[in-house]
């Protein structure tokens, strides 16, 4: 006897064994059915049934209710994965939802981690397998673009049964009218995670789109061997090494490739709004939230903080005037300034509705609000920066504020889509780098090439890509 056709014989076993287990007379459906005929009004999930019932009175207590409609188990209808699942998946599956489970605390114990963070974590682990730090454009193997479209589906899984309910009336067989709460999609996800499938096929398509081109990699030796290389790139001697013809790119195939560029761009700027928007939801952690009410300037530094009180400085001169050298102190800056905002916006709006915890009396000056309103300046210039900075280095890694925001969170629809929106933003950028390789080594070979080759390299070029 085979494998399924032992499956298939002890599944109809256990129907045989639990078909009437409810104890109420009716039978249970298959786990893949997608229409029940016996639900309780709320499911295991906490979501509550599109069911009402009517009551009919009798000589000694009240009639059963009712079944007056039926409740979907979800609200995406997905189509038929275009992968076969093996049993090997399955047990891979199996695997992957019990460490879900345990928090990814094998014990079992109480350290494991709550769901959201389980969940953003098994995202981001999943990408770094599948993409890595992306050295080549090449399209990814059949069994990498398999295990990318099989796991991912199986992690946004949950989304499938995120509803939120909304109140609904409805007529009862015996005239009277009924208030109802009907589950509807929750709306961020619904607009959300099809937008996301939709740039993650984008960007699959892209470097599958690179075969039969005019540029090659050989393992070893530095990118740009014996040219005008700086000093990080020769350092790079472990890396695939990038190759032009001697002649530079053909016209086509430039033009080929800053086509990608630009579509690649709009992916990376797609994805970055929708991780902006959902960090904006997550609500920042309260033990967070007090350090930084108390900090306020003190989180800026002497140096920032009379950088942004200088009142001739534009945003472009304190840009300049930071002098940054290098993406850590990028990131440090920004962690100052994010602290500093958030510090002032708080403060400001427990000013405006009274509750300020510190009266300050400024009786002694003219003008009793001009405290505020330094503060409201100073935001206002913080912010300027924040947002120039942010453009400059549009890749850094994630803010203090923002990871704190991802430790803490509860909600998992904000977890998943925050996690989904920034490995398809990262590998976005990190297509553009190596389309900005190619160019830059496309103009070292060839002076007549309209490429990038009189900008700065390390920085994602977008005017280049308009």
């Amino acid at each position: 006897m085979t494998y399924k056709e032992s499956c298939i014989l002890d599944n109809q076993s256990y129907e045989d064994e639990t078909g009437t287990s409810r104890g109420d007379g009716c039978m249970t459906d298959s786990f893949n059915d997608d229409n029940s005929s016996c639900s309780s009004s709320k499911d295991a999930s906490g979501s509550f049934s599109s069911k009402y019932l009517t009551m009919k009175r009798d000589e000694q207590e009240l009639e059963e209710w009712e079944e007056l409609s039926e409740s979907p188990k979800h609200f995406y209808v997905k189509e038929k994965p275009a992968y076969a699942i093996q049993y090997s998946d399955v047990e891979a599956m199996k695997e992957k939802f019990a460490k879900l489970m345990l928090g990814d605390d094998v014990t079992g114990g109480t350290k494991g981690l709550n769901t959201a963070l389980v969940l953003s974590n098994a995202i981001t682990n999943l990408a770094v397998t599948v993409f890595g730090e992306l050295w080549k454009l090449e399209p990814l193997s059949e069994e990498k673009k398999s295990k990318w479209r099989r796991e991912m589906d199986w992690l946004l899984s949950p989304t499938n049964y995120m509803v939120e309910l909304v109140p609904a009336k409805q007529n009862g067989a015996n005239g009277g009218i009924f208030e109802i709460m009907t589950p509807k999609a929750r709306a961020d996800i619904h607009m959300n995670l099809p937008a996301l499938q939709k740039l993650d096929s984008m960007l699959i398509e892209t470097l599958d789109t690179m075969v039969n081109t005019e540029f090659w990699y050989e393992e070893g030796g530095s990118q740009g061997e014996g040219k005008n290389t700086s000093e990080r790139e020769r350092k790079k001697w472990c890396l695939p090494s990038l190759h032009v013809p001697r002649t530079g790119l053909s016209d086509a195939e430039r033009k080929r490739l800053l086509h990608q560029g630009r579509v690649v761009h709009q992916v990376f700027k797609a994805a970055k709004s929708i991780n902006d928007n959902m960090l904006l939801e997550m609500p920042v952690p309260t033990i967070i939230k007090d350090a930084l009410l108390k900090s306020g300037k003190a989180s800026l530094g002497e140096e920032l903080l009379k950088i942004l009180m200088a009142e001739s400085n534009s945003g472009e001169q304190m840009l300049k005037s930071l002098n940054l050298k290098s993406e850590h102190s990028a990131l440090e800056t920004i962690n100052r300034l994010e602290a500093a905002t958030y510090s002032f916006k708080e403060r400001i709006i427990q000013e405006d509705s009274g509750k300020s915890p510190v009266r300050i009396s400024w009786s002694f000056m003219k003008d009793p609000l001009s405290g505020m309103d330094k503060m409201e300046i100073l935001l206002d210039r913080a912010e300027t920066l924040l947002k120039l900075l942010k453009t400059r280095f549009p890749n850094l890694p994630q803010t203090f504020l923002d990871a704190a925001k991802v430790q803490y969170g509860k909600d998992i629809g904000h977890s998943i889509l925050e996690a989904y929106s920034r490995v398809l933003g990262s590998l976005a950028f990190s297509i553009l780098c190596r389309l900005e390789d190619i160019l830059h080594e496309d103009a070292l070979s060839n002076c007549n090439s309209p490429a990038i080759s009189s900008s700065p390299r390390g920085i994602v070029l977008s005017e280049a890509w308009c």
